[in-house]
Formats: structure tokens, sequence, C-alpha cells
């Protein structure tokens, strides 16, 4: 099929930029445009305070930043460092931007997850927003979205399910009635994991298993549970 060839083109390109990228934490060499993320983080609460967990040993306190978040999210990051130091936490931030993730929790792998509506057709990039760590599985994927002539965007939507016993993972994707006569398009979305695998170890693999336009596909994981914050047991009173 045509359109599938292209979007294939398409992926190909974006995993070549990809190619360089290679963590979690997306190192900074002072010659990217502004318009760019510069860090994956999940944007915690301590108390009144908001921090930025970056990686298991960095966390940023954003100074001059008011959070407008809810609850707790993964996010891509823009930030520049502070001279000013902080007391708790690694480094302060100045936010140039931030860009919340679609973050939801995985449910169990049952019956009800086993019959519900797979239209597959996804293609998952293996760059540096695609990656297991602080207890969630963040990923950075790519779809065929319709084209409507009443301007209408049907929403997709992603669901994660979790087997303990096997530790395998299974990524759903229901297009809710969307046509595949527009364009490429591509999304991220963050499931926290951790909660459905309490007694699995750092390190551990998991099996990532989903559907592209091609048929049945998987990837290894390597777990990361939650980060704690690193001088937590050295506050002060």
């Amino acid at each position: 099929m045509k359109q599938m060839k292209n979007f294939k083109i398409v992926l190909a390109v974006a995993a070549l930029v990809a190619a360089s990228l290679s963590s979690c934490s997306k190192l900074d060499d002072g010659n990217e445009w502004l318009g760019t993320p510069n860090a994956l983080v999940t944007v915690k609460t301590n108390g009144a305070d908001t921090y930025f967990q970056l990686d298991e040993k960095t966390t940023l306190e954003p100074k001059g930043w008011s959070n407008p978040f809810k609850r707790e999210v993964r996010a891509l990051l823009r930030y520049e460092e502070n001279k000013e130091a902080s007391r708790l936490y690694s480094k302060t931030v100045k936010v140039v931007w931030i860009d919340s993730l679609r973050t939801k929790p995985a449910v169990p792998y049952d019956e009800d997850f086993k019959n519900a509506k797979d239209d597959g057709g996804l293609y998952i990039y293996d760059d540096w927003v695609t990656c297991c760590e602080d207890g969630y599985l963040t990923l950075h994927f790519a779809s065929w979205v319709g084209q409507s002539y009443s301007m209408e965007k049907k929403v997709h939507y992603l669901h994660l399910a979790i087997d303990p016993e096997t530790l395998d993972l299974y990524l759903r994707h229901d297009r809710n009635g969307d046509n595949e006569y527009g364009a490429p398009a591509d999304g991220f979305i963050a499931f926290k994991i951790d909660d459905l695998l309490p007694n699995v170890k750092d390190g551990e693999t998991l099996t990532l298993h989903w559907k592209d336009y091609d048929g049945d596909r998987s990837a290894k994981v390597k777990y990361s549970s939650r980060f704690s914050l690193p001088q937590e047991s050295q506050v002060l009173d």
C-alpha cells in the first residue's frame, strides 16, 4: 500500500535523527534550538515543593515556576541551570518550557483487556524518550491518523496491561473509528507500571508486545523502579 510505504519512509528518516539519542537523560551540547527538549522528567511533589526527577541521582528544583499539573506526570522539559545552589535538590533550574505527556496507570492483564479492541498500526521509536525509568514506561510512537472533511479529529486510545507472572507487557491501540487516509503522526505516552510489579527488581527484563502494520512486534525492556529523593534522609527539621 503506497501510503504505508510512505509512512515507513517517514519513520526511517526519524529513526536516523534519533539514532544519536540513547538515554532518557538527554545531554545538551549547547548547540540545540530552544524549541527542543533537553530532558525527560517526572514532575513530583515533596510536601509543598515541586521538583523534577531527571534520573536516579539528579533532581531539579525549578525557580520562578508554578506547577500547573494536578497530579504527578512525565514531561518533556527544556531547562537552563541556575548558579543558585539548592539545599535539598541536585541543582536549581529555570524552566524554558515544559510539556506534559499523557500519563496513566497500567492495568492488569485480565480477560477484559484480552478481549479489548486492538487496531494495531503502532510504530515505536527506539530513541531517548522511549525508555523505562522511575517506575514508568514512556513511549514515543507513531501511527496513521485519518483525514476528516469536517476537520473533526478522532482521539486515539492507548492502553497497557501487565502480566506479573510472565513479565509481559501488552500495548493496545484503539483508533476510535478513525480512518487511515490522512497523514502519519507521532505522540508520547507514559504508563506507570511499578504498582503492578512490586516484586520485580531493577535490571530485570520485561517484554513489550504490540502490533504495527506488519503484524505482531515485541521488544525487551529493562525495568527501572521508582527513584527516591537522594537527600531525603538528610532533610533538616
